[in-house]
Parts: C-alpha cells; sequence; structure tokens
C-alpha cells in the first residue's frame, strides 16, 4: 500500500510539473529589453531533486518536445532555422539537452547533499561563474558600445553582486546542493546545445556570424547573455526551491509515517 501511495505521489507531482513546464514555454520568457527570462528550468530542476534523476530526465524530456515543437511552428525563429538546416541532429538536440538538464541535478543534489565541503565547491563554482561571464560580456563590448552592450554591462554587474550577497546570505551546508543542482541544469542544456551547433550546424553558425570568429559569436551572441540569465534565474530561485522541496519532504515522511502507525 505504502509503495503504491509512494508513486502516485511522484506520478501526480510529475502531471503537475509537466503541466507547468508545458505552460512556461507556451507562454514564453519574460522580457526584459532585448532578453527572454525563462522559468522553466526550475519546475524541472525541482521535479529531479524530490523525486529522482528519472522523473527529472522524464520532465526534461517534456521541456525538450516543447523547445522543438515551438521551434518547428516558427515560434523560435533561430530554432526554426535550426530544424529547417538538419531537422534530425535538431530533434535529438533539444531531447537530449532538456533530458540532461532534468536527469542531472538529482545526481548533483545527492552527490553533494552528505559532501561538508559543498559550500566551498560552490564558492570555487561561483568564482568560475563571475569570471567567465566577465569574458563574455567583455568580448560583446569590443563590438561597440549601443543600447545592447550597455544593458548587459549593467546586467552582469548587478547579477554579480546580488549573486554574491545570495551565496552570502543564504548559503548553508543545507542549502548549498540544492544550489548546485539549481546550477547543473543550465550548465548542461547550454553546453550540449554548444556541442551541437559545433558539430553538426557550423555552416548555419558561420552564416550568421558574418565572418567573425564562430565560437566567440556562439559563445557571446547566441548563449552567452541567455545563459547567464538562464544561471541567474537558477541562483535566485535555490532558496526557494530549497525551503519548497523540504517541506514537501518533511510532509510526506510524516503521512508515510502516520499511515505506516495507524497501520
Amino acid at each position: 500500500m505504502k509503495n503504491k501511495k509512494d508513486r502516485l505521489f511522484r506520478l501526480v507531482l510529475t502531471a503537475i510539473l509537466s503541466a507547468m513546464i508545458v505552460g512556461l514555454q507556451l507562454i514564453g520568457g519574460i522580457q526584459i529589453g532585448p532578453f527572454s527570462i525563462t522559468l522553466t528550468l526550475v519546475p524541472i530542476v525541482f521535479g529531479s531533486i524530490m523525486l529522482g534523476a528519472g522523473y527529472g530526465g522524464f520532465l526534461g524530456l517534456v521541456f525538450g518536445l516543447m523547445v522543438s515543437l515551438l521551434s518547428i511552428l516558427g515560434k523560435d525563429p533561430g530554432g526554426f532555422m535550426v530544424f529547417a538546416a538538419n531537422p534530425v541532429m535538431a530533434w535529438i538536440a533539444c531531447l537530449l539537452k532538456g533530458f540532461l538538464a532534468g536527469f542531472l541535478p538529482a545526481l548533483v543534489y545527492r552527490g553533494f547533499k552528505k559532501c561538508k565541503t559543498s559550500p566551498q565547491i560552490l564558492m570555487a563554482v561561483s568564482g568560475a561563474f563571475i569570471f567567465l561571464s566577465g569574458v563574455a560580456v567583455g568580448n560583446l563590448a569590443v563590438t561597440g558600445f549601443n543600447a545592447t552592450t550597455v544593458t548587459v554591462v549593467i546586467l552582469a554587474a548587478v547579477v554579480s553582486a546580488a549573486y554574491l550577497l545570495i551565496i552570502h546570505y543564504a548559503m548553508t551546508k543545507e542549502t548549498a546542493p540544492f544550489y548546485l543542482a539549481s546550477m547543473i541544469a543550465p550548465v548542461a542544456n547550454t553546453a550540449t546545445f554548444i556541442l551541437f551547433m559545433l558539430l553538426f550546424f557550423r555552416p548555419l553558425l558561420e552564416e550568421w556570424a558574418g565572418g567573425t570568429n564562430v565560437i566567440v559569436y556562439l559563445l557571446t551572441v547566441i548563449v552567452g547573455v541567455n545563459f547567464v540569465i538562464e544561471f541567474t534565474v537558477a541562483i535566485v530561485f535555490a532558496p526557494a526551491l530549497a525551503i519548497a522541496a523540504n517541506a514537501l519532504m518533511k510532509r510526506h515522511r510524516a503521512y508515510s509515517a502516520k499511515e505506516k502507525a495507524d497501520n
């Protein structure tokens, strides 16, 4: 009976989170100037931490499927061009990056949950993120200052300051695994996209780059700002994610213990 109810709990939560992912993708991101902030990775990471890698992978596949469908329908012009260039590899790229974004957070969370050095590892990752963000912003600014580059520079400065404040005041041994699990989702999502673009869509990439260095263009123009935004969203929502996950875990354990005592 316990196993059946636990399975039902997992299925219901998976259905709710899947509906949230579909809804967030259909609504689109929050537009701030030329940039779009998406919250879709938040329910994916939450489900992965709460339910495990298998369920997280499924939620990631739902995300990848929605990205694919919206690209094919022309809702994402860049995605539409990628699918037109090589539809098979585009499908694989979308589904794989989504799957990894959902599968890996559970593994990272469980791997660092009992690790005493999780806060130190988080600080090291934080330093690398701020450094790489600075490099990306610097390369973008080389092209000349306009409204977009000025916005990026200001955004990067605000994000870095806010990030360090959040890490300083909200990080504990208990919350550090949640931060690390939240961070791996945008990293997996973006890294898989970069890999596929370089391996299977290089001619399209060269066309977009217009004679500039392809790798610099890919990192600074296509994924640079979006990755910083996705990473920032993961950091901002990590404390709330930790609170919600812990509360739900405690409630589920309490309900299971009460049911066991009654029987």
